[in-house]
């Protein structure tokens, strides 16, 4: 639509004619029809307007406020009726024909309008207006001319050379000539710096040009102008995650930027809630998608922030929260699915199975709810309804090897249609060879069948590709037990023991306590080093961080510290005052100790010299492995110490290590605790160091520990 004209220094030139004529009634009529303009109220003032015509019939100047109010409502053929009188009565004038032609282009009429719009530059080339009209009239039909008319603009009015450049940039993007329109941005930049709008089409052309580089540089600078601007904030942290550059560090900060403008907005907390996912930090997560304001309107957000919390083991509250989603979106099949989860994650299978039922009822083929269903329904020994949705599965899809070997495996387990079971985990293997999953069902159906050879094959390929699985080491227990290699088969059930979870392990405890009536005890000692050997990460290289508490005469220290080992046996322990500047250093390298000075209160300087000296050479002598190379094992298997080699390593009812006495030096207790794995490799958590009247903990920082090895437990050939 055309723009319109208005002239408020008008009134009081109408108000002098009027006056001057002394017609009161016209001027009252026409000053509360611009008075109710003003408020809005478009119909009453344009029936002031005609009272005022009919008072006064010859204003030119009150048609041209009529027709233009016209035009604002959508009157047109009344504006038109008013501009064909203006144009007769004032043909000379050239702002009446800018008047008559954006009637005519509201009526369609788009040669009458540019004849219209060109008369008035005709009868007056400083007109900026018809020059604009024309030029936007032109825009969609035909951008090169439009653009010839807004250069002649520009030399009407140069003062607006920024939004002059910014139009012309536009319509040489319509027709895709895009160095065109980057040089005319660059000039709409310069023109004023602080109009943001080309700014912002240069900084998106970029973008699609995927000058990243340059597009954060405009995005930055558009910040000086708009520095609380949420939006922007947002979109510079999602250039800054995205693959193009990959620096969630400076993303956060723009997140967290606009997070701070507004706590609840979706942006921000969608992508802080992503970075924390990404740190493994999910309580964080979940604090941010609390916050959000489009939770309470989004499906697939509250199904995020129930995920957030069973990964940060609040599993009654992402219950509590999939509830409350289920009825508020009854018809989300994806909440019902994961509700259905989430109540057998925690113990309720039988609520589980009823979710899973109706989504089936409402959705037959789907394939994920109907998988889950017999999952669950094969480990609660229900396999009449586990084989038949097994079988639904693959009737659908008859390559389906998850759906081949769950099924197969579930049989063969159970001592059931074995033939068939070793058939369908055939199929699944064929299918992906690789996987060790199914080819750990493939050994354990030989197993059943008594294929022992075949079996043991198997197994042996599966812990290849699986090495990290309790069920996959049981079924090597049980198949080398049965090949009678009963050394191996222990091994491997200590294996099983410590991968499963602590309120699993009663079947391994008794797997291996009968197998070591079937070993000689002379061979205790070799199989327990053997074990401790394969998850022990000794002589590999790693540092961490940690924190140090000692208790010296009833005053306790806590202080940082820094560990390090490299291979063959250097080793530092750092301890970090304020601001983590060093406060005291040991470090073994070559066999040689160099060690910082240490002044304390009430403690002798020698003694406390030889103290730190023997515990420094204890952790290195435990990272480098000597604390377990020499010794003998005492009692075979009820034994839990070794001796010999310089010290007694004393075992817990784990098999771990626990209690250290150095020979040279038996005041002195080191006791290793509170394991974790770390690329399955046992470090211990806490290291506790007791000596006479001082009683000192270093406790691992596994969050801020870099170790870089990975342990595959490959067992003895």
């Amino acid at each position: 639509m055309p723009r319109t004209i208005f002239s408020v220094l008008a009134v009081f030139l109408f108000s002098a004619s009027v006056s001057a004529a002394a017609d009161k009634e016209a001027y009252l009529h026409f000053m509360n029809g611009m008075v109710q303009e003003r408020r809005g109220n478009y119909d009453s003032a344009l029936q002031e307007y005609k009272r005022t015509l009919l008072l006064d019939p010859e204003s030119v100047f009150v048609y041209k406020q009529a027709l233009n109010l016209a035009l604002r409502i959508g009157k047109v053929d009344e504006a038109g009726r008013w501009a064909d009188f203006v144009v007769r009565a004032d043909s000379a004038t050239a702002d009446n024909w800018v008047l008559y032609g954006n009637v005519r282009w509201a009526a369609g009429d788009m040669p009458g309008a540019a004849a219209s719009y060109e008369k008035a530059f005709l009868l007056d080339a400083s007109n900026h207006e018809a020059l604009y009209q024309l030029a936007s009239l032109w825009s969609g039909r035909n951008p090169d001319r439009s653009i010839d008319y807004l250069k002649k603009y520009l030399e009407v009015k140069p003062e607006d050379a920024a939004e002059v450049y910014y139009q012309i940039a536009v319509l040489h993007n319509a027709k895709g000539r895009h160095e065109d329109m980057k040089r005319s941005l660059i000039k709409a930049k310069e023109a004023d710096a602080y109009y943001p709008q080309p700014r912002y089409m240069l900084a998106n052309y970029y973008e699609v040009k995927n000058d990243t580089a340059a597009a954060l540089g405009e995005y930055r600078e558009l910040l000086d102008l708009e520095p609380n601007n949420a939006e922007l904030y947002n979109h510079l942290g999602e250039l800054y995650a995205s693959p193009a550059v990959g620096d969630l560090e400076a993303a956060e900060k723009y997140f967290l930027k606009a997070w701070e403008l507004n706590k609840a907005d979706p942006a921000a907390c969608f992508w802080l809630s992503v970075i924390s996912e990404q740190r493994r930090d999910f309580a964080a997560a979940a604090a941010y998608i609390e916050g959000s304001s489009a939770l309470k309107d989004d499906a697939a957000l509250a199904l995020r922030l129930a995920y957030y919390y069973t990964q940060s083991d609040r599993y009654a509250k992402a219950i509590a929260l999939l509830e409350g989603a289920a009825k508020k979106w009854p018809d989300n099949g994806e909440i019902t699915y994961f509700l259905a989860l989430g109540y057998d994650d925690t113990g309720d299978p039988k609520k589980a199975r009823t979710l899973l039922r109706q989504l089936l009822a409402k959705n037959p083929d789907n394939a994920e709810a109907r998988m889950q269903y017999a999952v669950i329904s094969e480990r609660e020994n229900d396999m009449a309804a586990a084989e038949e949705n097994f079988r639904y599965l693959l009737a659908a899809n008859p390559a389906n090897a998850n759906v081949l070997n769950y099924l197969g495996y579930s049989l063969a387990d159970r001592g059931l249609k074995l033939a068939e079971a070793q058939v369908l985990i055939s199929s699944a293997v064929a299918l992906e060879p690789a996987n060790g999953a199914y080819l750990d069902s493939l050994a354990w159906v030989r197993f059943r069948n008594g294929d022992v050879p075949g079996a043991l094959e198997g197994i042996k390929k599966a812990l290849k590709a699986v090495y990290d699985d309790a069920v996959v080491w049981g079924h090597a227990g049980e198949i080398y037990e049965a090949s009678g290699d009963y050394r191996t088969a222990w091994l491997a059930w200590k294996n099983s023991r410590l991968l499963e979870k602590p309120a699993k392990r009663a079947n391994a405890d008794a797997r291996i306590k009968a197998l070591q009536k079937r070993i000689p005890d002379a061979e205790a000692e070799g199989l327990k080093r053997a074990w401790l050997a394969a998850f022990l990460p000794a002589g590999q290289e790693f540092s961490s961080f940690a924190k140090i508490e000692a208790r010296l005469r009833g005053r306790t220290v806590k202080l940082d510290a820094i560990l390090h080992f490299a291979p063959p046996s250097d080793f530092s322990l750092t301890v970090m005052g304020p601001l983590m500047a060093p406060l005291w250093r040991a470090r073994f390298s070559g066999g040689s100790l160099e060690m910082d000075s240490m002044e304390l209160k009430d403690i002798d300087a020698g003694a406390f010299n030889y103290w730190a000296s023997l515990v420094t050479a204890e952790l290195r002598d435990w990272f480098s492995g000597r604390t377990l190379a020499g010794g003998r094992l005492d009692g075979g298997w009820g034994g839990d110490c070794f001796t010999g080699g310089g010290r007694e390593v004393c075992l817990d009812a784990d098999g771990t290590p626990a209690r250290i006495r150095p020979e040279s030096e038996r005041k002195l207790a080191f006791e290793p605790s509170h394991y974790f794995f770390r690329n399955l490799y046992l470090f211990p958590y806490v290291m506790e160091f007791k000596l006479p009247h001082v009683a000192l903990k270093v406790t691992m920082d596994y969050g801020q520990m870099n170790f870089s090895g990975v342990n595959t437990l490959k067992l003895p050939d």
